[in-house]
């Protein structure tokens, strides 16, 4: 069995105002032992599946990876090195600021790193809390080429407060003068319980009009497609051959393991996922080696429900043939009417007016099963 393997690290310096992740702040104290949980619970979800999987890609996601040291990450990979791919994809999510810990991070075998740069200009960086500069983030990408990084991502983001798109086009600029092999751009999203959702809903966080956040969206795509790099997914850009092979997991509806806090796994069409409190997931896995909070046996319709979801993210679409189902041909017919979808040899894609209503047409398209 061929599986993708996601590690949560909860660890953060500071407290991002957009994020609603599974994080906690001034609590690396724990590292220790809550990578002693995350090892227990992995062997006992590997001898719970019988038969030793082969892990094609393993991704150190968070909370922020790189802000505990690079050895007790190696403590997980360590345990389950037999059960690694000679040839797989490990990924580490780091800020910019913790680039002393590359050099380690390469050393102990993650050979992709996705920095969370988020801009290019302090404006943008101090609107969203963060606490690098523009300069760091440059220094932060060179310090992890030196030490041997073949694979480097950049998150960018846009509809940042108060962020115009002269600003944006900054950020993209300068991120494709670094010539990273691969680029994630994300639009804000308010989250609820977030600082910047309390300060929305008071009038007090100036973010830019749909109009505007559309505009930065597809100004991204012009650039980036121009400066080779490949649109493979809805907010992914990637040169030839460097698309994220633990995400296309995701998307391509395989098989993955989660474990860690808030976790979640999809095994055998049944998807689980972890508690989200950091003490609770400790005790139980002390108590029981597992910390599962809530599981299900995902239904046909459910199963076919996502598969259509994941593969319209993908701008190479999906096979035409889910359009079979009547309920779904008459949907696609309304809104290949309205230009939000076309059909392209055998495949099913959104169109560039689509990808600006994504989830609207996701929705739409299997309103009606």
């Amino acid at each position: 069995m061929h599986l993708g393997l996601y590690i949560h690290i909860p660890f953060c310096h500071s407290r991002c105002p957009y994020c609603d992740f599974a994080f906690v702040v001034g609590k690396n104290h724990m590292a220790k032992r809550y990578m002693d949980a995350v090892i227990v619970e992995m062997q006992n979800r590997l001898q719970s599946l019988g038969t030793l999987p082969v892990f094609n890609t393993l991704y150190f996601g968070g909370g922020t990876p790189s802000a505990i040291p690079p050895g007790q990450l190696n403590q997980i990979t360590a345990s389950v090195k037999s059960a690694i791919a000679p040839d797989a994809e490990i990924t580490a999510e780091a800020n910019p600021n913790d680039h002393k810990y590359f050099e380690k991070l390469y050393e102990y075998g993650i050979n992709r790193l996705s920095l969370g740069v988020q801009a290019f200009t302090d404006r943008a960086l101090k609107a969203l809390g963060r606490f690098h500069t523009a300069s760091d983030a440059i220094e932060a990408f060179q310090a992890a080429r030196d030490v041997g990084f073949k694979n480097i991502n950049i998150d960018l983001m846009y509809g940042v407060p108060e962020q115009t798109l002269e600003e944006w086009a900054t950020s993209i600029q300068r991120a494709i003068d670094l010539c990273p092999e691969h680029i994630s751009v994300y639009g804000l999203t308010i989250e609820p319980q977030t600082n910047f959702a309390r300060r929305f809903q008071k009038g007090k966080l100036d973010v830019p009009p749909e109009t505007d956040q559309a505009e930065m969206y597809m100004y991204a795509i012009d650039q980036l497609e121009a400066a080779g790099y490949t649109h493979y997914e809805i907010s992914n850009f990637a040169r030839p051959g460097f698309a994220s092979r633990h995400n296309l997991n995701y998307w391509h509806d395989r098989p993955y393991l989660g474990v860690g806090l808030s976790a979640h796994s999809y095994l055998y069409n049944r998807r689980s996922w972890n508690v989200r409190d950091l003490t609770t997931y400790m005790q139980h896995i002390e108590a029981t080696g597992y910390a599962v909070e809530r599981e299900e046996q995902l239904t046909p319709t459910q199963h076919l429900l996502e598969r259509i979801m994941l593969g319209l993210r993908q701008r190479r679409g999906l096979r035409a043939e889910f359009l079979s189902h009547p309920k779904i041909q008459k949907q696609y017919i309304a809104m290949a009417n309205q230009h939000l979808l076309e059909r392209t040899d055998n495949r099913v894609r959104l169109t560039r007016r689509g990808l600006l209503l994504a989830d609207l047409v996701c929705t739409e398209l299997v309103r009606e099963l």
